[in-house]
């Protein structure tokens, strides 16, 4: 399937920056999204909205390097609940809100860094910590990509381990936009949601609660927006 649409959108004047993510998400890959949308029956304004919400439409930096997020919490599930020292040593995270309070130090008597705030040199700096720890659940531990899915969910997208997951993630955009599918796909629930536009519900089978309502009006206002540019762009061309 090509990656490109065979027409791309085009936006007058000084647009937005949310805007501008649209235009070079759907100018760049639209071609895909369109396709597989049509496979999944779902709307592809709304396939491209989850993308711009999880990572701004974008897979990699700009050095080139895989756009992640560590999560503390999912690393202390897997590996820090049996090396508890170890991990208090190097990483910490809220116990009543385990999504949040992420922080990590290099040494054990070293300066407290907040994960999220460092942007993606900071996101891998925890996960090149946690793989010194253990490779394998700290490849569990981050989301990956454009539709930042975790790495514990490999076996869901069709991968026989978290590492072949995140080779084929880190080898280009096209895998991680048909992994975003794969993971929709898996799940009956997640998709019946999507198609009729309950994003409350599809956020909280992609998310987790803490923050479904949150996220849901962050994807409805990107599908406006989708769907609004491409109207546009079929006026004119129609014109």
């Amino acid at each position: 399937m090509a990656l490109a649409p065979a027409t791309k959108l085009k936006i007058a004047g000084k647009p937005s920056h949310r805007k501008r993510q649209i235009r070079r998400l759907w100018n760049r890959f639209g071609g895909l999204l369109d396709r597989l949308s049509i496979i999944l029956k779902v709307d592809p304004a709304a396939a491209a909205a989850i993308l711009c919400v999880e990572s701004t439409g974008r897979g990699f930096d700009k050095s080139g390097k895989m756009i992640i997020r560590f999560e503390n919490h999912v690393f202390w599930r897997y590996w820090g609940k049996s090396h508890p020292s170890g991990f208090s040593s190097h990483f910490k995270f809220d116990r009543r809100r385990p999504w949040r309070g992420h922080k990590f130090r290099g040494s054990a008597k070293g300066k407290w860094i907040l994960s999220h705030r460092k942007g993606q040199p900071g996101e891998w700096k925890a996960f090149e910590l946690a793989r010194s720890k253990h490779q394998k659940f700290a490849l569990y531990s981050i989301s990956m990509g454009m539709p930042q899915i975790m790495g514990f969910n490999y076996p869901r997208i069709g991968y026989r381990s978290a590492r072949k997951m995140f080779d084929s993630f880190n080898s280009g955009e096209r895998n991680q936009i048909v992994g975003l599918f794969d993971f929709i796909n898996a799940d009956s629930k997640m998709v019946r949601f999507l198609r009729r536009g309950d994003f409350v519900g599809f956020a909280r089978l992609y998310n987790g609660a803490g923050r479904a309502g949150v996220y849901a009006n962050r994807l409805k206002g990107y599908r406006q927006e989708f769907k609004g540019l491409m109207q546009k762009n079929v006026d004119k061309a129609t014109c």
